[in-house]
């Protein structure tokens, strides 16, 4: 990530910043023609990064679709009078497909598809979209025919899409390494907001360069966050000169990590017109639902829950209806998957002893306490030290670190999610202990607590195992973001995501 002080010449301060004299006689309507020039200019250019991602958006997918007409097609040429093409071996597949490759940012021009992170979530997601898709096809669709199409045929399209879909996303991200590596955030910041903002921005390891501008007087001259970090060198109207001349440049948005009340009412009715003008101005809170998935904790206040856009009590319909896919999901998981959980109680019974499960009081949804049940990874007696488990820690056995890496020590909380304790997906459910210090020492804390608790979370698939204070506020930040944005397609998310850290072994 970088970091560009926004060295602008004084001299090319444009009239409509206020920092130059109105020019007069024939130089004022050179001057007038030459700025009406450049601010179009600016103006279509700051407008392609809107235009790139939307053709992204569209060319992906036709991109997908034309990869399934072509293999669907292809390999019932091939194989002839052997394959009986349908309506709904044509639609339904590519529909299942695309919607799980949606889920995954498989059509966000801004997704790092060169990362083996994507990789592994694109090809899961293929895979969770087969059953789904020959479910649909072969059983609710073909319901009533006699001819079905090929599942030899349909089998392979999957397949190669997947393969094909994922070759062409790394081919666009390496034909676009140059136009990230132009991009750039421009920052409008102040004492208060500006230095959590930098430290987040520098958490998230974005491509863009980051420009920071003063909202005030205040900031001048100081580091953003501290000593080593950047000095604001530069006040907000060096920003709006910026804008009106740099038609060279390309600007993904502005942010204002300040509060309203220290900027010039002036320079807000000028940020709404550029806004309208196709360069995006967000909010600290728009920024981070936007680019990070997660709230900013400073704009969280006592009154967050009533805000317009709390989705949480407008989908009543959806809670009940995950409550009844928790119980039926943990009921047949907990009947498939018992050989799993015998077998892994036996080897904990042989190498470590007993017990074989253990329980923990946990805060559960309205702060209600409940037992939580898992495999014992650890040592008997270790939960009276650290209250942390750290990178490499002793108490834990060798056969709880697999166990944990794979995530098979969480199965015993099934029982929980039957019983009505817990979620599939939601919040992590912290140990009574550690919520008395997170309550005392971060503000409005109880807020995750909301929701059922989950055995995965968007916090936990985005975001390391915690160890820290520090780790437990970003943790909170995801937390938040899923309880305000509680949806299906959210938590297919997580699933998905869940099943890349099953798969990798990315528990502690």
């Amino acid at each position: 990530m970088n970091i560009d002080n926004c060295d602008v010449s004084h001299s090319a301060a444009r009239v409509r910043s206020g920092t130059l004299p109105r020019p007069h006689s024939s130089s004022l309507v050179r001057s007038e023609l030459l700025g009406r020039s450049k601010s179009a200019s600016a103006k279509r250019f700051r407008s392609r990064g809107r235009a790139f991602s939307t053709l992204f958006i569209l060319g992906a997918l036709a991109g997908d679709v034309l990869i399934w007409l072509a293999l669907y097609f292809g390999l019932s040429s091939v194989t002839g009078s052997y394959n009986a093409i349908t309506w709904s071996a044509v639609v339904i597949p590519i529909v299942v497909l695309m919607f799980s490759v949606a889920l995954i940012g498989g059509y966000r021009a801004q997704t790092d598809f060169a990362s083996l992170r994507y990789t592994s979530e694109h090809l899961i997601a293929c895979v969770v979209a087969y059953p789904l898709a020959a479910f649909f096809q072969y059983v609710v669709a073909s319901f009533g025919t006699e001819i079905g199409s090929s599942r030899a045929i349909f089998s392979i399209a999957v397949l190669g899409f997947a393969i094909l879909s994922l070759v062409g996303r790394r081919v666009f991200w390496f034909k676009n390494c140059r136009y990230r590596s132009r991009g750039k955030i421009l920052a409008i910041v102040d004492e208060q907001y500006g230095p959590q903002f930098y430290a987040d921005y520098l958490r998230s390891g974005q491509h863009q360069i980051l420009r920071c501008f003063a909202a005030g007087s205040s900031m001048l001259g100081k580091p953003i966050a501290g000593e080593g970090s950047p000095v604001v060198r530069y006040p907000l109207s060096k920003m709006l000169s910026l804008l009106n001349r740099s038609y060279t440049a390309n600007y993904e948005g502005i942010v204002i990590a300040s509060r309203f009340s220290k900027i010039d009412p002036a320079i807000m009715m000028q940020l709404g017109v550029i806004h309208f003008e196709e360069t995006p101005v967000y909010s600290m809170d728009s920024f981070y639902e936007t680019f990070w998935s997660r709230l900013s904790l400073e704009i969280v206040g006592s009154g967050w829950p009533f805000e317009a856009n709390f989705v949480l009590v407008q989908n009543s319909i959806y809670s009940a209806l995950k409550r009844i896919v928790d119980v039926v999901v943990s009921l047949i998981a907990l009947i498939l998957l018992s050989p799993v959980m015998l077998l892994v109680a036996l080897l904990i019974w042989i190498r470590d002893g007993s017990p074989i499960i253990y329980s923990q009081k946990r805060v559960g949804i309205n702060q209600k306490p409940f037992s939580m049940y898992k495999f014992r990874s650890m040592r008997s007696g270790s939960d009276q030290g650290d209250s942390y488990t750290r990178e490499g820690d002793a108490r834990v056995t060798p056969l709880g670190a697999f166990l944990r890496k794979v995530r098979l020590d969480e199965l015993p909380q099934l029982w929980n999610v039957l019983k009505g304790d817990m979620s599939l997906i939601g919040p992590r459910a912290e140990w009574t202990k550690l919520v008395e210090e997170y309550e005392a020492q971060i503000p409005n804390y109880h807020f995750r607590h909301l929701v059922r608790p989950g055995i995965t979370g968007w916090a936990q698939v985005n975001y390391p195992y915690g160890a820290s204070l520090d780790d437990t506020l970003q943790k909170l930040s995801y937390d938040l973001f899923y309880i305000r944005n509680f949806s299906l397609r959210l938590d297919a998310e997580v699933l998905l995501k869940t099943l890349h850290v099953m798969t990798f072994g990315k528990g502690r």
